[in-house]
C-alpha cells in the first residue's frame, strides 16, 4: 500500500506538481548524482545514530516496508512509557511518518526531528516581520508535518516538538567521534550507518547535539502565518489540513497536480538538459513548461531568465510572459547597453548580465569579450605567479578531541606556479594521509614551503581559500601555547589576507569583471568556465593537445573533442577509481566513479579516515584525489594562458 510521506511533503511543499515525477523512474532528480548533497546526507544519517544513543534503551524499528512497520510500532505505543527511533504513525491509511526519536511517558509524548544542521543559542528561526527565516523553513515545516500527522492520528497525546541540531559551540571530549560512525551501502543500494563494534555511551563524550523547543514555530506555521502572503504557493493559503489532503489525494492517485510554472521552477530537481538523460527518461521540468506553454523541444534549446547569472528580477519578467532571455526588451535590460564591451573599467554585476543577456540575444556578435581592463589588472601580477587550491571538508561530528562541528578540515593543497616566460610547473602537493589528526597547521607549514617569503602574486579561484587561511590564523591564536610555530605561521598567512603584502587574487572576480564567453551561460564555476575557454582559445587548444605531464600525470592529452567537434570536459577525462570492484564514491556505475568534483573529494578523505581500510586502498584514494586537485590549479593556469595569449603578453 502507498503512503503520503514526510519525504515527498518535503518535494512537495513548494510545488505540488513536483510529486508525480517523484514517483517514477523515468524522471531523474538532480539529487541522483549529486555527491556534495550525498556528502550532507551520510553527515545526517551519522548525526542520526548519535541522537539515537545520546536517548538509550529504546527500540528500533527497522523494517522498512512501511505496513511492516506500522505494524512493529502499534503494541510499542500503548506502553506507558518507552523510546522508539523510527516508528511508523500511519492516519488515515494515506499519511504516514517515520520519527526520528520518539518518547513517550503516559500521555507526554516528545517528537524529536534530528537534523544535521548547525545551531547556536543566540540564533532565532524569525525575520523582523515574525515570518520564518528561509533557510529554516524546509526543517520547521518539516516537524509541522510530523506534528499534525501524529496529533491527528492520536489527539489523546500532548505532543512536544523538537529539532535536535547541531551545537556549533560544543566541543568534542573525545577522539575519533566520527570513526564510529561508518555509512556502508547495503546489498540493497540503502545506506546505513554502521557503528563501530563495543561503542558505549561513554565513548561519546560530551553532547554535541542540543535539542530545541519548536512548539511555537509549529503553531505558527499551522495557523498559516509563517510565511507572508506573497510568499505562498496557493496551496499554502489553505488550511493546512487541507493543503495536506489535496497533496495527498493527487499522489496516491497518481494525477500531476495542475502546473503552476513560477519562480520556484529555477530550482526545480527534476530539471535534466536532454543531453543528460538517459533512454526512456524525460525532464519533469520540461513536462511542466510544455504543459503550461505548449513548448517544444526545441523552445528549451533557448536560453531561459533563469539563466541570468545572479539575476533577482526572474519572477517579474515570468508574471509578463517573458519566460526566455530573447522574449525580453531594452527597458528589460539591468542598465543601458552602449559601450559595455569596449567599456575601459570593470564591468559591475548589472553590467555583466546586460552583456550576457545581449550574447544570447545576438545583440553582441562575438562568442568572448575580454575587457582592456583585464590587461590592465595582468600588468599588476608579481611573477612567478602561483595558483592555489585547497581541498577541504567541514562534517557534523569532529574527527578529534577539542575540535567542534562543522570546523574546517583543510586536508589537501595543489599550487601550479607559472613564470614570466610562459613556463608552467606543478611546484607543491601536499595531502593529510594521518587518520583522526587535525590537519589544518600542518597544511599551512608546507604551503609555506611551496610558496615562499617573497612578493610573488597568489591566485584562488572564488575566495575560498582567503576564507580558510583566515580561519586557520584564529585557530592558531587559540593554540599558540601548543603550537611551537604559531606566530610565524599567523604572521605568514597575514601576508596573503586582505591588505597584506601579496594579498590573494581571485581568478573567478577577475573573470565576472572583464571576461564573458556565451559558453559560461549563467555560471562562474571553474567547472563551466574551463571547457567553455578550451572552445575558444587557440592557444590551449594547440598546447594541450601536446602531452602534459605534472606530479601525478604523464603524457596526459586535456584537449580533446566530443563528436560536435566541442571540448570534453578535463574533469570527464580523470580515469575512475574502483576498488575491488566499488566505487570510492559509493556507486556502482562506472561513469560516476571519478573523483571530479568537491563533493566526492570531501566524501573520499572522509571514508579514509576509518581505521578498517586497507593501506592499498587508501594509497588509491589519495593518489586520484591528488589528481583531482592538480587538475583544479592546472584550470586556473589554462585560464590565465588563454589572457596571457589574448593580450599578447610573454
Amino acid at each position: 500500500m502507498a503512503y503520503f510521506t514526510k519525504s515527498l511533503f518535503n518535494i512537495g511543499r513548494e510545488c505540488a506538481s513536483r510529486l508525480y515525477y517523484a514517483k517514477k523512474d523515468e524522471y531523474p532528480s538532480t539529487k541522483d548524482h549529486d555527491e556534495f548533497l550525498k556528502a550532507l546526507a551520510e553527515g545526517g544519517m551519522q548525526v542520526g545514530e548519535l541522537a539515537c544513543l545520546y536517548h538509550p534503551g529504546g527500540y528500533y524499528i527497522k523494517n522498512l516496508r512501511s505496513a511492516d512497520a506500522i505494524a512493529e510500532t502499534r503494541p510499542y505505543l500503548t506502553q506507558d512509557s518507552v523510546t522508539l527511533y523510527e516508528p511508523a504513525i500511519v492516519y488515515d491509511d494515506r499519511l504516514l511518518i517515520r520519527v526520528d526519536v520518539f518518547e513517550k511517558y503516559g500521555n507526554e509524548v516528545n517528537l524529536i526531528e534530528v537534523k544535521a544542521k548547525s545551531w547556536s543559542a543566540d540564533e532565532t528561526f524569525y525575520k523582523k516581520d515574525g515570518t520564518l527565516l528561509s533557510d529554516w523553513v524546509p526543517y520547521l515545516y518539516d516537524v509541522a508535518f510530523q506534528y499534525w500527522v501524529m496529533k491527528q492520528a492520536h489527539p489523546e497525546w500532548n505532543i512536544t516538538p523538537f529539532l535536535m541540531l547541531v551545537d556549533k559551540g560544543a566541543e568534542a571530549t573525545v577522539d575519533g567521534l566520527f570513526q564510529r560512525f561508518r555509512v556502508e551501502e547495503q546489498a540493497n543500494g540503502r545506506k546505513q550507518v554502521s557503528l563501530k563494534p563495543g561503542t558505549e555511551n561513554t565513548d561519546l563524550g560530551n553532547p554535541i547535539l542540543t535539542k530545541v523547543n519548536v512548539m511555537d514555530e509549529v503553531q505558527l506555521i499551522l495557523s498559516g502565518e509563517a510565511l507572508a502572503d506573497k510568499d505562498k504557493t496557493p496551496l499554502q493559503r489553505l488550511e493546512f489540513g487541507k493543503w495536506m489532503d489535496i497533496l495527498a489525494d493527487y499522489y496516491l492517485r497518481d494525477e500531476c497536480y495542475p502546473v503552476e510554472i513560477g519562480k520556484h521552477c529555477k530550482n526545480c530537481e527534476f530539471n535534466i538538459p536532454a543531453d543528460k538523460l538517459e533512454p526512456g527518461q524525460k525532464s519533469g521540468f520540461r513536462s511542466c513548461w510544455k504543459n503550461a506553454l505548449g513548448w517544444q523541444d526545441e523552445d528549451f534549446e533557448d536560453p531561459h531568465v533563469f539563466d541570468i547569472w545572479n539575476y533577482r528580477k526572474a519572477d517579474k519578467l515570468l508574471e509578463a510572459g517573458k519566460f526566455k532571455i530573447q522574449d525580453m526588451e531594452m527597458e528589460d535590460l539591468p542598465v543601458e547597453p552602449n559601450g559595455l564591451i569596449h567599456k575601459t573599467g570593470p564591468w559591475d554585476n548589472k553590467e555583466r548580465q546586460t552583456v550576457q543577456i545581449l550574447s544570447a540575444t545576438g545583440g553582441i556578435g562575438e562568442e568572448e569579450i575580454m575587457l582592456n581592463g583585464l590587461y590592465h589588472e595582468m600588468q599588476d601580477w608579481t611573477y612567478p605567479v602561483h595558483f592555489l587550491d585547497f581541498e577541504a571538508l567541514r562534517t557534523a561530528i569532529p574527527f578529534s578531541a577539542g575540535k567542534y562541528p562543522y570546523q574546517q578540515y583543510a586536508f589537501q593543497f595543489s599550487v601550479h606556479t607559472m613564470y614570466e616566460d610562459g613556463t608552467v610547473t606543478h611546484s607543491g602537493e601536499w595531502i593529510h594521509r594521518e587518520r583522526g589528526t587535525f590537519p589544518n597547521f600542518e597544511c599551512v607549514r608546507q604551503l609555506k614551503k611551496v610558496l615562499g617569503d617573497d612578493n610573488t602574486t597568489v591566485f584562488q579561484y572564488s575566495h575560498f581559500e582567503h576564507t580558510l587561511l583566515k580561519q586557520v590564523a584564529v585557530e592558531l591564536e587559540m593554540e599558540r601555547d601548543k603550537v611551537a610555530d604559531a606566530d610565524e605561521l599567523i604572521a605568514w598567512i597575514q601576508t596573503l589576507l586582505k591588505e597584506g603584502s601579496r594579498e590573494l587574487v581571485d581568478l573567478r572576480e577577475l573573470i565576472v569583471k572583464y571576461h564573458y564567453n556565451t559558453g559560461f551561460g549563467g555560471s562562474n564555476s571553474i567547472k563551466k568556465v574551463l571547457p567553455a575557454i578550451l572552445n575558444t582559445s587557440s592557444f590551449l587548444k594547440e598546447k594541450y593537445s601536446r602531452p602534459y605531464t605534472g606530479k601525478n600525470f604523464d603524457n596526459q592529452i586535456w584537449y580533446r573533442e566530443d563528436e560536435h567537434g566541442r571540448a570534453i570536459d578535463p574533469y570527464k577525462l580523470l580515469d575512475p577509481v574502483f576498488i575491488d570492484g566499488e566505487s570510492i564514491t559509493g556507486d556502482d556505475e562506472e561513469e560516476d566513479s571519478t573523483i571530479a568534483g568537491g563533493g566526492e573529494a570531501m566524501m573520499a578523505w572522509a571514508r579514509m579516515q576509518f581505521d578498517d581500510v586497507p593501506e592499498y586502498k587508501r594509497e588509491e584514494v589519495f593518489t586520484s584525489l591528488l589528481k583531482y586537485c592538480e587538475l583544479d590549479t592546472l584550470a586556473m593556469v589554462m585560464i590565465a594562458e588563454s589572457w596571457r595569449a589574448e593580450f599578447g603578453v610573454g
